[in-house]
């Protein structure tokens, strides 16, 4: 099993079905949840590399005179996503807002704070680390699992924040 199928695994076993307690509906990587006025989002979003996913969630008001959201590329109601939507809240995962579902290497910088190199499935077994950078993370079941108690706790944050926004409109 690959890193990316664990993590998807874990995902569909610790968080996914808590989201579907809360009335979201669909399935990785996007899910909604229609309530009178609104429409929740949460999406999981992969880093185009690889390794890494970072998850966003937003409320759309569709019967609003001044809707918060553009629908595009075919895009309906129906359809709707995070990406559409003008406010969002990302989550702030676990290393520099990402959730990283590899190993991971750290170096501290006077300039730049820390530095994370994310390091492939395929690159582990020839993988030297630069001078100064440390293991920080080595990717297992146990860590995907840990990513995933991340997650519902961050998304606790998140739904404090939805609720935020709906008053607001």
């Amino acid at each position: 099993m690959t890193n990316r199928e664990m993590m998807l695994s874990t995902l569909k076993t610790h968080t996914i079905p808590l989201l579907h307690q809360r009335g979201f509906a669909g399935k990785y990587p996007n899910f909604r949840c229609v309530r009178n006025d609104c429409i929740e989002l949460i999406s999981f979003q992969d880093n185009k590399w690889g390794g890494a996913f970072t998850v966003e969630v937003s409320v759309a008001f569709p019967a609003s005179e001044k809707p918060n959201f553009s629908l595009y590329d075919g895009m309906t109601i129906e359809t709707l996503d995070v990406t559409a939507t003008n406010e969002r809240y990302r989550l702030p995962g676990m290393f520099d807002g990402w959730f990283y579902y590899s190993d991971i290497y750290q170096k501290r910088t006077l300039l730049f704070g820390r530095i994370y190199h994310s390091i492939s499935e395929k690159e582990v077994d020839a993988f030297s680390p630069p001078c100064g950078y440390k293991l920080v993370q080595k990717f297992s079941d146990t860590i995907a699992e840990e990513i995933c108690n991340e997650i519902n706790c961050q998304l606790e944050k998140a739904f404090i924040w939805m609720e935020k926004l709906k008053k607001r409109r």
